[in-house]
C-alpha cells in the first residue's frame, strides 16, 4: 500500500461510500469522525441519510475484524480507525478541536513515514494541513 489517506468528516457526510474510493491504500478514520458523523444520525437530511448509511458500511466492516487493527476493504484496500495519535513534532497542538485531532492523525502518519493525504471539503483544515506541511 502506497497511500495513507485520511479522511475528514465532511468527506464521509458528502459521500458515505468514500471509504471504498481511494484503491488498494490505507484509508484512516480518526475516531472523532465517527463521533462526528454520529451527530447527524438523527438529521432527516441528506447529512443524515449519509451519516446512518455509513454508520451501516462501517458495522458491517466490523465483523470482518478490528478496524483499530484495520480491516481489508473490497477494493484492496485497508480501513483503520484510530485513536487520538501523537503529534511529535508539534507538542503543543490544541487537540480539544476536531479539526486538530484529524490533523493531528495525518501528521502522525507523517512522522511514521508513511505518504500521507488529508482527504477534507474544509478550507481552514486545508490551509492548517498547508502551514504544517
Amino acid at each position: 500500500m502506497d497511500k495513507a489517506f485520511v479522511l475528514d468528516t465532511n468527506v464521509i457526510l458528502f459521500d458515505p461510500m468514500a471509504i471504498f474510493k481511494f484503491g488498494r491504500n490505507e484509508v484512516y478514520l480518526p475516531l472523532v469522525v465517527i463521533e462526528e458523523v454520529d451527530r447527524f444520525k438523527k438529521d432527516q437530511n441528506e447529512n443524515g441519510r449519509n451519516a446512518r448509511h455509513f454508520s451501516r458500511i462501517i458495522d458491517d466492516l466490523r465483523h470482518q475484524g478490528s478496524l483499530n487493527s484495520g480491516v481489508d476493504l473490497e477494493n484492496g484496500g485497508k480501513l483503520i480507525i484510530t485513536v487520538d495519535r501523537e503529534v511529535k513534532s508539534n507538542p503543543h497542538f490544541d487537540l480539544t478541536l476536531a479539526d486538530n485531532k484529524i490533523l493531528a492523525t495525518a501528521l502522525a502518519l507523517k512522522e511514521e513515514g508513511k505518504n500521507t493525504l488529508l482527504v477534507t471539503k474544509d478550507i481552514n483544515l486545508r490551509l492548517k494541513s498547508d502551514v504544517l506541511n
